[in-house]
Order: structure tokens, then C-alpha cells, then sequence
């Protein structure tokens, strides 16, 4: 069944029960009266396939969205018509037709239509595709496109099966669902040689992204991981995945930085008018005690001290 939407406020209340919450948003070029929408949902037999269709809209998964909602799932989006850009789990891709993307529930993600499109849209539980195929999450956000033969035949066969669950009884909904999981799974582990250095390189060029952010906004003091995480639109356990792999957390990162300006400051005559109060304000400590006590631990000597010694 088709269900046509003339609403905005409709079309996310749709979207938010067929999938997950979130919140959709017309481009500013569309006027909210102009909005036009339509969203056909089959379950398959465990899980559900679904196709949606909208004016130009921009949709966003946000953490607020994610605590409303507990179960995780694998939303795999399939690009029928029009283009998509993706942010995803530190990744951004371009959608044409025929082009796939595989989704997590449980990450934030945003998906930019700029002209009107259509997507089928595949759910199954993460549990359930973590037992078919060990690493998903290695795919979170990439671009999976249909030049690849095995994404290209999964492509063709979700778009014939989207324009025709409809009209399909319980039994070959069964075979349907069978068959796009094989040709899923084929072409998931049909990745593994081709995605490889995509797989392997995107986490570190993310991971130089967000270093790079972290020193644009060293002396914010709002920089911590929820203003990162925020930013850059990853969840917080994203984020501490990526410095793990530095053997370094987050704060303690920052903190580095921070205590590396606050020195340079120190030991520069051209700092000597300001007082060590400001200049760790400056860098964004906050509590002048907790400075302190970084610093010395830093550096073997108080602030005082190195500025003295500087001197």
C-alpha cells in the first residue's frame, strides 16, 4: 500500500514509525506547501523493505533521536532515482542510481536530497545481519556502487522487488527476501578485496579531520567531546574509538594541546604582560587549580616557574 503525503510534519511522523526517528527539513528553495511525498512499506517475511519519494529534503539521525530508540538496526538505502549525499560514521559519500549505502541506527547520519528522488529502503536488526556477516560495520557510510557487478545485481533485483512486493503473495515475499540477502551478503564479502584500502584508510583520514578541527577550536571553551561528536555528526563512542587506536583519549589530547600553548605563551617575553591567569583562560582552562596541577604534572614545574625560568 502507497501511502501519499502532502505535509511535511506528516511525511517525518512516516518516516519516523516505518524506520527510526529522526527529522526531516525541505531545502530552502522549497516552500513547505509545495511538499510532496510518498512511502510504500511490505514486510518480505523477518524483515521489511520499504520505498520512499519526496520533494528535495534534507534528513538528519540525531542523538536525541537515537536515545528515543533502543533497537538497533541495519538500514541498507538503495538510490532508484535521483542523486544522495551521505554523512555517515566519519564518512561521506554521493549516491546515484544504482548505488547503495548501509546505515546504522544506532550512529547519526544525514542524507541531502537536492531534487526529488526515490529510495528503497531495506531494515533488518544488526543482530540479525552480524550473524550472516561478521564486520557490517566496516561498510557504515561507504558508497557502494553499482560498478561493481555484485552491488550492480543486488541493485537491479531490490529495485524490481520495490516496484512489485505489492503484488506478491506471502510465499514468494519468502523466496524474495532469501534471495536479496544472499546477493547482500555476496556482495558485502565481494568487498573485501576492492574496499580494502577504503575500508582501512577512512577511519585515520577521520580521525586527521577531527585533529585538524580540535586545533581550530583549541582555545574554545566549549571543545570537549560532545561539542566534537556534535560537529562532526559521529556518536561520542565513534569518537573514542578513533583515539583509542592513539592510545590517547580525547580530553587527555586536548589537554596536551592546551598545556603546549599555555608553555609557548610562558616562555615568551611577549607574554610577560600577561598574567598566567589569563593565559590559561586564553587556552581554555577553566579552573585555574586544575590547570596548575596539569602543568606541573606536565612539565615538572609549576607555571610560575617556567616563566621565571624563561625569563
Amino acid at each position: 500500500m502507497t501511502t501519499l503525503i502532502t505535509s511535511l510534519d506528516s511525511f517525518n511522523n512516516e518516516i519516523s514509525n516505518s524506520f527510526c526517528p529522526m527529522s526531516c527539513s525541505v531545502l530552502s528553495s522549497l516552500k513547505k506547501n509545495e511538499f510532496n511525498a510518498s512511502i510504500s512499506s511490505k514486510r518480505l517475511n523477518r524483515f521489511s523493505l520499504a520505498q520512499v519519494s519526496s520533494s528535495p529534503i534534507i534528513a538528519q539521525r540525531s542523538k536525541v533521536d537515537i536515545a528515543r530508540v533502543t533497537d538497533a538496526y541495519y538500514l541498507i538505502k538503495f538510490q532508484l532515482t535521483g542523486n544522495c549525499s551521505t554523512k555517515h560514521y566519519g564518512r561521506e559519500a554521493n549516491l546515484a542510481p544504482g548505488d547503495f549505502v548501509i546505515c546504522s541506527s544506532s550512529e547519526p547520519y544525514q542524507l541531502e536530497f537536492q531534487a526529488s528522488y526515490q529510495q528503497a529502503v531495506f531494515a533488518m536488526p544488526q543482530s540479525a545481519l552480524q550473524e550472516m556477516f561478521q564486520t557490517p560495520d566496516d561498510y557504515l557510510g561507504l558508497r557502494m556502487g553499482n560498478e561493481e557487478p555484485t552491488n550492480g545485481m543486488l541493485a537491479q533485483f531490490v529495485y524490481s522487488l520495490s516496484q512489485r512486493m505489492n503484488q506478491l503473495n506471502p510465499e514468494a515475499l519468502q523466496s524474495m527476501e532469501a534471495n536479496l540477502l544472499d546477493l547482500l551478503i555476496t556482495s558485502l564479502k565481494n568487498q573485501k578485496g576492492s574496499q580494502k584500502k577504503i575500508i582501512e584508510s577512512s577511519p585515520e583520514q577521520h580521525l586527521q579531520r577531527i585533529k585538524r578541527m580540535i586545533n581550530m577550536h583549541i582555545k574554545d571553551f566549549r571543545l570537549g567531546v560532545d561539542f566534537i561528536a556534535q560537529t562532526e555528526n559521529i556518536s561520542k563512542r565513534y569518537l573514542h574509538m578513533l583515539f583509542k587506536s592513539q592510545n590517547i583519549s580525547v580530553s587527555k589530547y586536548i589537554q596536551q594541546l592546551r598545556l603546549e600553548g599555555c608553555y609557548k605563551n610562558l616562555t615568551n617575553n611577549e607574554f610577560d604582560n600577561i598574567s598566567i591567569s589569563n593565559i590559561a583562560l586564553e587556552w581554555g582552562f577553566g579552573d585555574l587549580s586544575h590547570f596548575n596541577r596539569c602543568f606541573k604534572a606536565q612539565y615538572s614545574q609549576t607555571p610560575r616557574q617556567i616563566r621565571l625560568r624563561g625569563a
